[in-house]
């Protein structure tokens, strides 16, 4: 064992090919939302907090660190298969968290899934909800008020988003507006927000929407949605509600949403109010973002 983490280091990605074996271990766990494009998106908002280890020079786990500037994320935790069952995720995850914390981070979020909710426990976080996970299709309706973002939305949207998110991840809201431009939709009338809902391409085609906020006051909430539908067509999707949503989760299993089993619970380090918890952001960004 000694010898085994004699031969252990934690470094930061550094190289193209740290991100291509970021999105082959995502991969190879299943993950179909993760892609090369969203490590790279990762990397660019801040490459100090995407850590890989290596094992006698050879990649074995990767995690991420994500600070906003009250919150910070901790996501994309994997130990390659061979190298389980040795400490690499704890010692992944104490990097994460110290770096978190150097950026003056005082609540640090996860979305850990249930098998791992005692390791999470043991590192100090605690459980706040669970964060559901939904997929399948509903009924394709194109609302033709419902128009793709443009570059020009871009600031009024970071404004309507800072204060329902209560953070700041502009940055990851325009790469989802450079690299999926016909999959970021916003609702206006009389110039303003509505709603706007981002959804990006993963693996295989396979569909995940989030960001999704909704100031809409009625009841009927899927017009987005079902807006998103008509635009993909005869494809599934995926999305992750937090379960305090209870609106939003009614809906969209009356629309004919699979919940999946087992979901993961969102957790915190710290103290802070969760972000996104509200009644108007309906979907969360992603697990490792928020």
């Amino acid at each position: 064992m000694s010898n085994f983490h004699n031969n252990l280091i934690i470094r930061k990605f550094n190289k193209p090919s740290d991100l291509e074996y970021a999105a082959y271990l995502t991969k190879k766990e299943g993950w179909h939302s993760e892609t090369f494009l969203e490590f790279k998106s990762f990397y660019d908002h801040d490459s100090e907090g995407c850590f890989l280890c290596e094992v006698g020079g050879m990649p074995a786990g990767m995690c991420i660190a994500t600070a906003y500037q009250q919150s910070g994320f901790i996501g994309q935790l994997i130990v390659d298969t061979q190298f389980r069952n040795q400490g690499i995720g704890r010692v992944l995850m104490q990097r994460a968290i110290e770096y978190l914390q150097q950026q003056k981070i005082e609540a640090i979020f996860l979305d850990g899934v249930q098998k791992a909710i005692p390791f999470y426990l043991d590192l100090g976080f605690r459980s706040i909800c669970r964060s559901l996970r939904f997929f399948g299709q509903i009924d394709p309706v194109e609302n033709h008020e419902i128009q793709n973002i443009e570059l020009d939305d871009l600031q009024r949207i970071i404004e309507v988003d800072r204060e329902q998110f209560g953070d700041d991840r502009s940055f990851f809201l325009k790469k989802r507006i450079e690299n999926y431009s016909n999959l970021v939709f916003i609702w206006k009338k009389n110039k303003k927000i509505l709603a706007y809902l981002f959804a990006r391409i993963g693996v295989g085609g396979w569909v995940t929407v989030g960001p999704w906020v909704n100031l809409i006051e009625n009841s009927d909430k899927i017009t987005m949605l079902a807006h998103l539908q008509a635009k993909i067509g005869n494809q599934p999707f995926s999305i992750g509600v937090l379960e305090n949503r209870s609106q939003i989760i009614q809906q969209l299993v009356m629309n004919g949403m699979n919940p999946r089993p087992d979901p993961p619970t969102r957790m915190i380090l710290g103290n802070g109010i969760n972000p996104g918890d509200n009644d108007y952001c309906l979907a969360i960004g992603s697990p490792a973002k928020g």
